[in-house]
């Protein structure tokens, strides 16, 4: 056979094998796949205070400065609550916020409950407190891996208003009467 001959089978063998299909599918995963696994990732916002009780206050008739005493008495219930999406409950809400992140979850309080909270107040200064609670949202996101290591969201399991702090204190200092902050 002459080298032209031979170029042209081999330009046809060339063809026919540019004609056939891959024999690999796309459904097949490579051992380099990562598995479908499906897992939740807590997303947590800025918290918000809600008062409790009412707010008390005392002027230091000292001239120095002096610990002042509050004893304080809720007015007020407050709950955790849970929003659904995708399913799930409070208590399965408040599970999975607590071992995905560092916040533990009071699920109510009660109306009534005394505290006592203390403050340094320079003389001849009044200082002021309220009882609040800190609340968190906490969105619970459901993902799945992807065979390309990557990853895509399902949804939203649910969405949790949880008490993140209980009792809080607002607290200020001032010449004259204030409101406490947050």
């Amino acid at each position: 056979m002459s080298i032209r001959g031979g170029a042209i089978v081999g330009s046809l063998a060339l063809g026919v094998g540019l004609l056939l299909a891959p024999s690999a599918s796309a459904d097949v995963q490579g051992p380099e796949a990562c598995p479908p696994d499906v897992w939740n990732k807590v997303v947590s916002f800025a918290p918000t205070y809600e008062s409790i009780g009412n707010t008390a206050g005392k002027r230091n008739a000292s001239p120095t400065s002096a610990i002042l005493r509050y004893d304080l008495s809720t007015t007020t219930t407050k709950e955790t609550k849970w929003g659904a999406e995708l399913g799930g409950s409070v208590s399965w809400g408040i599970g999975e916020i607590e071992a995905k992140t560092s916040f533990e979850i009071t699920n109510s309080t009660a109306k009534g409950v005394t505290f006592a909270n203390t403050m340094n107040v320079p003389g001849g200064k009044y200082g002021y407190t309220t009882p609040k609670i800190e609340r968190r949202k906490f969105v619970v996101e459901r993902w799945q891996d992807t065979s390309t290591c990557g990853a895509r969201k399902l949804g939203n399991v649910g969405t949790l208003y949880g008490i993140t702090a209980y009792p809080f204190f607002s607290e200020c200092v001032a010449s004259s009467a204030c409101s406490p902050k947050p």
